[in-house]
């Protein structure tokens, strides 16, 4: 019999889930093997999240979580724009340390997007973006949550960081892709800086399979 106490189990079935999904990936993830992982009953999972969907969605809100602090870790600067490229270098390490974690955050059809825990640390992880964005335009912080000015970086360090996970960035010689992401926002503040600065949107400029983006 497992010597958990309630709360101890729960994360003890977390880190399980994150050990096979590094190892496994999604099509090789089960409930059972969690729980063998864990040392608990082949029960003990579905009595905690209900089912597959639960457990992954309470894992990715620890994952959002920790996006989270790894972009409020970088210290702030008098330079915003210089914020905001190391906001995107921590965005992109977070998402290469651990990729089938951070392709998981952003699956379709996985996760329950109403869960309040991830909308929560979904737009806590949006929020910290969205704050050296509004620094380096020059507008008062927060941002809406579909602001097309955060969405725009959001979708930048996405990208690469996807292309990155999928191999398909092809970057110039000599070049890391540190040195590319910081490029990248230095591209984007530049423009915000010189003016280009796009107009509020609603909800709907969030990007796809962010936590904040509600279906319709």
């Amino acid at each position: 019999m497992s010597s958990y106490h309630h709360g101890a189990l729960a994360g003890a079935l977390l880190d399980a889930a994150g050990e096979l999904l590094a190892e496994k990936g999604l099509a090789g993830f089960s409930l059972r093997e969690c729980a063998r992982r864990a040392g608990v009953s082949h029960t003990a999972p579905a009595h905690h999240y209900g089912d597959v969907a639960g457990l992954l969605t309470a894992y990715a809100a620890r994952a959002f979580a920790g996006l989270a602090d790894a972009l409020s870790a970088v210290p702030a600067g008098s330079d915003a724009a210089q914020v905001l490229q190391h906001q995107g270098v921590a965005y992109v390490r977070y998402a290469l340390l651990l990729p089938a974690r951070y392709q998981l955050m952003f699956s379709s059809g996985t996760l329950r997007r109403d869960d309040p825990a991830l909308q929560r640390e979904g737009l806590r992880a949006w929020a910290c973006l969205a704050d050296a964005v509004a620094a380096v335009t020059g507008r008062p912080a927060p941002l809406t949550a579909g602001d097309p000015d955060a969405a725009l970086a959001w979708a930048a360090v996405h990208g690469i960081a996807d292309l990155l996970i999928n191999q398909q960035l092809q970057l110039p010689a000599d070049t890391s892709w540190e040195a590319h992401t910081e490029r990248m926002l230095a591209h984007l503040a530049g423009s915000w800086q010189r003016g280009a600065v796009l107009p509020e949107a609603g909800r709907d400029g969030v990007p796809s399979g962010h936590p904040a983006a509600r279906e319709p």
